[in-house]
C-alpha cells in the first residue's frame, strides 16, 4: 500500500472511530433544582453561544453571527433551544426596545464554565498528541488540516 492509501485509510479510521465514539455518548440529562437543563446534547454552536455571551455580557444574532462566523438564521435555531431550557434570556434594552439580547441565566453560567472546562481538557489532549510531531510534520499536519477544511467549505 503506498503512502497515499495509507493517509486515506488513517483518516476514514478516524472519522469511524469519531462518530463511534458520538454514538456511545451516553446522554445527561441533569436538572438544576429549578428544573432547568443543565447538560443536555447541545451542539456546538449552542456551546459557542453560551461562551460568547458570557464573554460578552450582553449579545445578539449579529454579534453571535459574527463571533462564531454562523449564518443567523443558524443562530436563531440554536437560540430557541437555549431559550427553551432556560440557558439564556432575552433582554430589550430601555433604549432600543425592537433588538433582542441575550443574556445567561445560572444554568448557563454552569453551562459556560462546564463548556470551558471541556474545551481546555481537549486543548490539552490534543498538545499531548502534537508533542509526537517535530516542526515540520507539524506543518504539514497544519496545512493538511486546512486543505481538508478548504474543501470542506467549497463542497
Amino acid at each position: 500500500m503506498d503512502q497515499k492509501e495509507q493517509v486515506l485509510e488513517a483518516l476514514q479510521n478516524l472519522i469511524t472511530t469519531r462518530e463511534d465514539a458520538q454514538k456511545k455518548k451516553v446522554e445527561n440529562r441533569g436538572e438544576d433544582q429549578e428544573g432547568n437543563a443543565l447538560t443536555l446534547e447541545w451542539s456546538l454552536t449552542q456551546l459557542h453561544i453560551v461562551a460568547t455571551i458570557k464573554d460578552n455580557g450582553l449579545a445578539n444574532n449579529s454579534l453571535l453571527s459574527h463571533k462564531l462566523n454562523v449564518s443567523k438564521p443558524a443562530i436563531a435555531k440554536a437560540v430557541k433551544k437555549l431559550l427553551k431550557h432556560h440557558v439564556i434570556i432575552k433582554i430589550q434594552r430601555n433604549d432600543n426596545k425592537k433588538e433582542i439580547y441575550y443574556g445567561l441565566t445560572e444554568s448557563g453560567e454552569k453551562l459556560a464554565f462546564i463548556h470551558e472546562q471541556l474545551h481546555e481538557k481537549a486543548r490539552n489532549k490534543y498538545l499531548s498528541i502534537l508533542e509526537k510531531f517535530n516542526d515540520a510534520e507539524l506543518g504539514v499536519i497544519t496545512r493538511f488540516l486546512y486543505a481538508i477544511t478548504e474543501n470542506m467549505k467549497n463542497n
